[in-house]
């Protein structure tokens, strides 16, 4: 689709600028002006793309006709700035200010919209004004539904553009905070996805297929971007950048630690700023960065070139995703000892304790890329708290040096928690395993429905699916990151719809020991149970049927809510006489009437042996 090369084309002209200053209010150079942003264009419709998606982002309950109407004043403005550009005033702005502008002296939508009182500010306040305009007014909207196959079709072929804009309009407005490049790239595989199954006999069938992995793929990126702006609210930036730090460190491990503590810094800049709802700010800073990385190869690592040789909207993507990890210098040592064998280090850690926490974080994760980022950030915390316990006393060292047995026992439990996971999933098979796992967190989170239960208890079973294949320099990472996603979106969850206190405060503690403090949770002490009734427990025919693999679940939820404290003991025999009912009850000639007469006196039994 034409629209991502203007990605490509931001990518370009904004990379030279400094950081941490909004580009809107810089000097405006000839590089970045609308004129030259509009000529820079192969196509005009890769201009108009960019500019939809920024109204929507600062309008998200706007018509698709308003959009439509604006798109085409500013196309028509820089197509003329760009033939002259001293043609009219507005040519020495930049493509942001002026959709700003447009907003406001767009007659009657700055009233329409209610945003009036942002058009009577200038410059940054104006823009702020705005973003809180669109959080304090958010708008909900119907799940996007695709028109019929045949119609949809047959739309593509007679405006390929209308569609594609319509498309992105839709998705736009319900990701309202959503990067502009993870819509951007959305777009482009539905267009995919058109011109692959429009060409099929079941265009239908096709489309169900196709389709719903392209909305799976970006509520997947748009659920990694949420989690990365919890962690900016709830433990501040400085968690943040911890661990994207660890993260840039095992990449690349050759680079200075002053090179990658401004790569860092620069990508929490960048989710500060998409957090706060200005995804095209956001957008271009991400750009820049990019841009930055593939010029300074040399000092970054030369794994990149692949990524940086790649289409340029494909780089930021490749570069966060599939770069391996570089080989560590080769006259690396194989220990950090100088942080705890060495008279010096409560005096540096005196002097600046940020900066000497860095310093060892940097050199401990360069060494071990085998970590996960959740381990490292938690050996940084323990290291913390030993050197403010060691250098309050008079001879620290020996102290110091007693932190190593203490890191030794961390990293063996940690790897002890992924071996005994994985051997649980060899031994009861993933239907089995996924169950145990369901137990777990309905004692844990009983407040949860079972589609919230099912859903994060499916996740981690396929962190075990994925993970547990791997070898062992790679499973801890693949496993424990992958578990930090599942937690985070159980956190995510909570913000909204308040579980209970055991899941706030491991929501709210470190954000390194979240694992540790779900996986202390044997069961919500102050959840007070429903009775077990007959209810709780629907026996039907179904449970003869292939369906009958998607409703034993239910049931065992619903028993764990009405018996948390029950034992494994006393689960097996009542799964044992469930077992019994279903092979008795699918054998008889009417297994409606069995479940029927059946089904309470299991009940009954159940109740009598758990009272």
């Amino acid at each position: 689709m034409k629209w991502v090369t203007f990605i490509s084309f931001i990518f370009l002209v904004c990379s030279t600028e400094s950081k941490h200053l909004p580009r809107r209010y810089r000097d405006v150079g000839p590089s970045n002006t609308i004129g030259h942003s509009y000529s820079e264009l192969p196509e005009e419709d890769d201009f108009q793309g960019i500019v939809l998606v920024s109204f929507v982002h600062y309008v998200p309950n706007i018509t698709f006709e308003d959009v439509e109407k604006m798109v085409y004043d500013i196309t028509d403005l820089g197509k003329k700035c760009a033939a002259d550009e001293h043609a009219v005033p507005e040519c020495t702005k930049s493509i942001d200010i002026l959709i700003l502008d447009e907003l406001c002296h767009e007659p009657n939508i700055a009233g329409k919209y209610a945003f009036t009182e942002c058009c009577s500010k200038v410059h940054q306040e104006r823009n702020e004004c705005f973003l809180s305009h669109k959080n304090a007014t958010q708008t909900s909207f119907p799940p996007f539904e695709h028109p019929e196959a045949e119609k949809g079709c047959k739309a593509f072929h007679d405006n390929r553009l209308i569609v594609l804009g319509r498309f992105l309009f839709e998705i736009s407005r319900r990701y309202e905070d959503a990067s502009i490049l993870a819509l951007f790239v959305a777009a482009a595989k539905y267009e995919q996805v058109l011109q692959t199954c429009c060409q099929e006999d079941d265009k239908a069938a096709c489309f169900k297929e196709k389709a719903s992995a392209v909305k799976q793929q970006l509520k997947h990126t748009i659920l990694v971007e949420k989690q990365n702006c919890f962690i900016l609210k709830k433990f501040g930036p400085k968690t943040l950048q911890s661990l994207k730090f660890v993260q840039v460190v095992q990449r690349f491990p050759k680079a200075d630690r002053s090179v990658l503590h401004n790569i860092t810094r620069d990508i929490v800049h960048i989710h500060e700023e998409r957090c706060r709802g200005d995804t095209l700010e956001s957008h271009l800073d991400q750009m820049a960065l990019t841009k930055f990385l593939c010029g300074h190869q040399d000092i970054i690592s030369t794994k990149i070139r692949g990524c940086c040789e790649g289409p340029l909207l494909e780089r930021p993507i490749c570069l966060a995703t599939t770069v391996e990890n570089d080989d560590p210098p080769a006259d690396l040592s194989p220990t950090v000892r100088e942080f705890v064998n060495n008279k010096e280090v409560c005096q540096r850690y005196a002097e600046n304790h940020d900066n000497h926490l860095e310093s060892f974080l940097y050199e401990y994760a360069r060494r071990h890329q085998n970590f996960s980022a959740q381990l490292l950030l938690r050996t940084e915390k323990g290291y913390h708290d030993l050197l403010e316990k060691c250098c309050g006393l008079d001879v620290p060292e020996e102290c110091l040096i007693e932190g190593e047995v203490l890191l030794r026992k961390h990293i063996a439990d940690t790897l002890e928690v992924v071996r005994t996971n994985c051997d649980l999933y060899e031994k009861l098979g993933d239907y089995h395993f996924k169950n145990a796992l369901l137990v777990r967190y309905t004692k844990k989170a009983p407040q949860l429905a079972f589609k919230e239960l099912n859903e994060y208890a499916d996740s981690l079973h396929h962190v075990a699916a994925k993970c547990c294949q791997l070898g062992d320099d790679k499973k801890l990472i693949c496993a424990e990151g992958d578990t930090a996603f599942v937690l985070g979106n159980i956190c995510l969850w909570h913000q909204r719809h308040h579980i209970n206190g055991r899941i706030c405060q491991c929501c709210s503690n470190e954000y390194a020991f979240q694992r540790e403090c779900f996986s202390s949770i044997k069961e919500d002490e102050k959840y007070v149970p429903a009775p077990c009734t007959a209810e709780l427990f629907p026996f039907h025919e179904d449970l003869c049927t292939p369906n009958a693999n998607v409703e034993k679940p239910k049931l065992l939820v619903n028993l764990v809510k009405c018996k948390p404290a029950i034992t494994e003991e006393q689960m097996k025999a009542v799964i044992t006489d469930f077992y019994g009912l279903v092979a008795k009850c699918c054998q008889a000639e009417n297994h409606e009437r069995c479940f029927q007469e059946e089904g309470p006196k299991l009940v009954e039994r159940t109740q009598a042996a758990l009272s």
